[in-house]
């Protein structure tokens, strides 16, 4: 049978960047088990939508950039044009915390 997943990588992504902004591309592409080209393509796609910004540090001479998310983004299809990318990662966070917490997850049938 074929991996799938109920996420894009775009949604990963995003999670990723919610969860550690300070994380390089090349951390990202490890994680997500992605290319760096793979995370810069999507990174492009999501920063021209409007989902993520980068700033650069001044601390550090400017050299290192850091991602953001645009939680007031809302999703761009019908029909969840009224709910917003803040409210998916924390509908995700959420869910992670809980199964974290239970050490495991229960589906009921």
């Amino acid at each position: 049978m074929a991996e799938w997943s109920l996420l894009t990588n775009h949604a990963r992504l995003l999670l990723a960047i919610e969860n550690e902004p300070e994380l390089r591309i090349r951390d990202i592409a490890e994680r997500l088990h992605l290319s760096e080209r793979g995370v810069h393509l999507i990174l492009r796609d999501l920063r021209e939508a409007g989902y993520v910004k980068a700033h650069r540090d001044p601390s550090r001479d400017g050299r290192r950039i850091y991602l953001s998310v645009v939680p007031t983004k809302p999703f761009r299809h019908d029909p969840f044009r009224h709910q917003t990318v803040g409210q998916l990662l924390e509908l995700l966070a959420e869910t992670e915390s809980a199964f974290r917490g239970n050490g495991n997850a229960s589906v009921e049938e």
